[in-house]
């Protein structure tokens, strides 16, 4: 058992970069998809108590979205209540809660948020704060329903040790919302690997230091229960890498099926379109398409699997890296055309891919299209090349934000304690 209240901790999941297959991966053909160094974070904070009166406001949860902006509150009471009268683990299902929060009416828990008019942000069926407000109620109990917390039991935050005023769940990400970087995957990830914390918390027992492979499992699964709110359909890849990190083949259904030696590591300058776009919208208009003319697009879609099984061949090859690097760049050329055959690409990518060509560099989509990033492929010790500074003057005076960063070298899902409140228990 700890041996000190925690009153403090911290869960990072990275972004992730797809290199090949998206798309097609949503009809069972592979993707190749890693970790890069854009990061969501949950912070957890116990609550002080706001003097000791009987007027004194009662403990509260509190969370906040500071990407969005966007803070809901509920009492500790009203957080039990939910946990007592809602199940999102056995009766509510993902698909079930997507239809209540898609449709037109009250936001389905408003009864459970603090005394007061509901925001009409919140009224709105497509807003971000009522998509990110109702997901994360829902993994929450989903995650301590499924974990033995249906109820709360008020001593453990009256406790001076624990603050006595509630907590705060704060969410932040580097990434760009909807930009194609798995910012929703990772603050799944984030919301799931926090919520079983609190659990541990609400029952008394030990928190985790680290998060082991059966814990893993589940992080992975409740992330896609969130995945499947945000975005409907979802392959699974992006949560997969926000859990676990590194750079794997993945396929929809059997999840990964090969973790990639790399031989060398795979540079890539993220550009930043700026423009937001749904993925259940542009994965329709795929499948409107595969629809209209399945003789057409359906080879397309399977000559993207095959151009995975290529590029992961050249990313283990031991071939001179000059080499390796101008055959990964024309696969990178051909999956962009054949991207752009599926109707997802966006002015705004096609003004990077320009700028990208001209300087003599090879780019694509990444993620849904319509907007969100691209990437561009770089070699080795690029920052040296003329090249390279000419693009980058390009890209700047163009108005697009970029990053460099390297694929699917970094771990997944972590936790950090203040090291003050750090637990003594599990390992």
């Amino acid at each position: 058992m700890a041996t000190t209240a925690v009153k403090h901790f911290e869960v990072s999941a990275p972004g992730k970069v797809i290199l090949h297959g998206e798309h097609s991966v949503v009809y069972g053909h592979p993707a190749i998809a890693g970790s890069i160094g854009l990061h969501t974070y949950l912070n957890y904070t116990a609550l002080e108590r706001c003097g000791s009166s009987v007027s004194s406001p009662p403990p509260q949860v509190i969370i906040e979205f500071r990407s969005i902006p966007f803070t809901a509150t509920l009492t500790l009471d009203s957080f039990g209540a939910f946990l007592r009268e809602v199940d999102c683990s056995e009766s509510l299902q993902p698909e079930a809660f997507l239809e209540q929060l898609r449709s037109e009416g009250a936001f389905p828990f408003a009864r459970f948020l603090s005394p007061g008019p509901v925001p009409p942000v919140l009224e709105e069926t497509s807003s971000k704060e009522r998509m990110s407000l109702g997901s994360t109620l829902y993994i929450l109990n989903r995650v301590l329903r499924s974990e033995g917390v249906s109820s709360i039991d008020s001593t453990i935050f009256s406790e001076e040790a624990s603050g006595g005023g509630g907590f705060r769940l704060s969410l932040y990400s580097e990434m760009s919302i909807g930009a194609g970087l798995g910012s929703s995957a990772s603050y799944g990830v984030c919301l799931a690997a926090g919520a079983y914390q609190l659990s541990r918390i609400l029952k008394r027992e030990a928190t985790v230091t680290q998060l082991g492979e059966d814990v893993l499992k589940k992080i992975y699964q409740w992330s896609f229960d969130s995945e499947i709110i945000m975005h409907v359909k979802p392959s699974g890849i992006d949560n997969e890498i926000a859990t676990n990190g590194g750079l794997v083949r993945f396929r929809r259904g059997s999840g990964v099926n090969k973790i990639i030696a790399l031989r060398r590591p795979v540079h890539v300058l993220i550009v930043d379109t700026g423009v937001s776009r749904s993925t259940a919208n542009l994965v329709a208009s795929a499948a409107k398409r595969l629809e209209l003319f399945p003789r057409t697009v359906g080879p397309i879609l399977q000559g993207m699997g095959g151009l995975v099984d290529e590029a992961i061949a050249l990313l283990e090859s031991d071939e001179a890296p000059d080499t390796v690097y101008e055959r990964l760049g024309t696969l990178v050329s051909i999956n962009n055309n054949l991207l752009r055959s599926l109707g997802v690409s966006h002015p705004a990518l096609e003004r990077i891919f320009t700028i990208a060509e001209g300087a003599g560099f090879a780019s694509k989509l990444t993620g849904a299209g319509g907007g969100g990033c691209a990437f561009v492929l770089l070699p080795a010790g690029y920052k040296e090349l003329e090249s390279f500074r000419a693009l980058m003057d390009a890209l700047d005076e163009a108005g697009f934000r970029s990053i460099e960063t390297t694929v699917g070298t970094g771990a997944g899902v972590s936790l950090s304690y203040d090291h003050q409140h750090q637990p003594q228990g599990d390992k």
